[in-house]
């Protein structure tokens, strides 16, 4: 479930107030909110790796929401110059990867939701160890609308690790 995490995470974690919560009007032009992030989490040691990591996230995030004629929803993740990173304080050692996307929520009408995430998420290469970890290629998942978990995956194709640790720690160390 790994996968899951990172996909209601990193894609549902910004959205499910707006992707969820329209209401049921006609179809009418898609709303676009454009948003400026910059996150920070310090993981202390233990928590991702043995020694403390810090996570950046920077970029603008564009969401574009559609509300069709039958009220349901599809929600449009893209990042412009987005980038996660982390980061070893100890030795300053850092990994760093675009954020991709998009990502697509579409409202399937039953208290559920399909999320599509092609392309390449999170894939982490380094000098002399090459490629570490990462998520390429489709995965599609069922969340449940209400909690966010994860009902079923449906497709992974690709390169498919899900979570990127503890693999990143190698590259940090």
């Amino acid at each position: 479930m790994a996968i899951g995490r990172r996909i209601v995470a990193g894609a549902l974690g910004v959205t499910l107030a707006g992707s969820f919560g329209a209401s049921l009007a006609l179809a009418a032009g898609p709303e676009r909110v454009v948003e400026e992030v910059h996150i920070s989490t310090t993981f202390p040691a233990g928590t991702r790796c043995p020694f403390e990591v810090i996570r950046t996230v920077d970029g603008t995030l564009v969401t574009t929401t559609f509300t069709g004629t039958d009220g349901l929803t599809t929600t449009t993740l893209l990042w412009e110059n987005g980038k996660i990173g982390y980061l070893n304080p100890a030795n300053g050692k850092t990994l760093a990867t675009p954020l991709a996307g998009p990502a697509v929520i579409a409202d399937n009408g039953d208290g559920t939701s399909t999320v599509f995430v092609p392309g390449n998420d999170q894939r982490y290469t380094a000098p002399g160890l090459g490629f570490i970890v990462g998520n390429t290629g489709l995965s599609i998942v069922t969340i449940d609308n209400a909690t966010g978990e994860i009902l079923s995956i449906d497709k992974l194709a690709g390169h498919q690790d899900g979570t990127p640790f503890p693999a990143l720690c190698a590259g940090l160390a």
